[in-house]
């Protein structure tokens, strides 16, 4: 464990004072994907690219650094209950940064070839599994809770009981964001208050705290014919 936070320690100093060679700024089909995850759409490219074994390795370094420190925990006042804000350990330009930064200069022109090819969509593994139907009834928040409660059934560990708890109080604390919308294609046009976290990213950030075989587990789980989720959430 020390010697993994060691290594993490230096993938992350090196992000953080890795300069992105003229490319800082984060491309815009990547606006909106964490830290994290611009490195995986990086990765995703390795064919194009021609990664090679060594560079791949590297990529799965620098995506397990970013991932594991991907928030601060901060607490923030509220007068209704404790409010946790995520903020990333990482900002997305520094991963951007230290992926680019494992390329040499003619793969980097092709990255950026390939980011603004107008019919481009990242590919984010960690992003792949759906909500189960089972699931889908429940806002972001509440999909979390219920891998919380169904910590028997997966064999959950105290330290990612605490963490999926802080996760829930993250994604449920998270401010919300308004969008024009309207009822059927004649209606008025109002605005709809909807999460900036959606169902699938609170699902797979939940996911993301489980080992291998509890990931299996959990999909079996919810995803089993007839299943039902618990009813009593924790109101925290």
């Amino acid at each position: 464990m020390f010697r993994a936070s060691l290594l993490t320690a230096a993938l992350i100093g090196a992000v953080a004072t890795t300069p992105a060679r003229g490319q800082e700024s984060v491309p815009a089909t990547l606006e909106n994907l964490k830290p994290h995850e611009i490195v995986e759409a990086v990765t995703s490219e390795s064919k194009t690219l021609g990664l090679t074994s060594v560079q791949l390795g590297r990529f799965d370094s620098l995506h397990i650094a970013v991932r594991d420190e991907r928030h601060n925990w901060a607490s923030v006042p509220s007068n209704k209950h404790q409010t946790k804000k995520m903020k990333p350990m990482i900002s997305a330009e520094q991963a951007y940064a230290g992926a680019i930064a494992i390329l040499t200069p003619d793969q980097q022109k092709a990255l950026t070839r390939r980011f603004d090819d107008p019919g481009y969509t990242p590919v984010v593994p960690s992003l792949r599994d759906d909500v189960p139907p089972a699931l889908d009834g429940f806002k972001p928040h509440e999909i979390v809770q219920v891998f919380a409660a169904e910590r028997q059934k997966l064999h959950l560990t105290a330290e990612q009981v605490a963490q999926l708890d802080s996760l829930h109080i993250a994604v449920r604390d998270e401010p919300h964001q308004y969008v024009k919308a309207q009822h059927g294609p004649k209606g008025p046009p109002h605005m709809m208050m909807e999460p900036m976290i959606s169902q699938r990213r609170a699902y797979n950030d939940a996911l993301s705290y489980l080992t291998k075989d509890q990931q299996l587990a959990a999909d079996r789980l919810f995803r089993s014919p007839g299943y039902k989720a618990p009813t009593q959430l924790s109101s925290e």
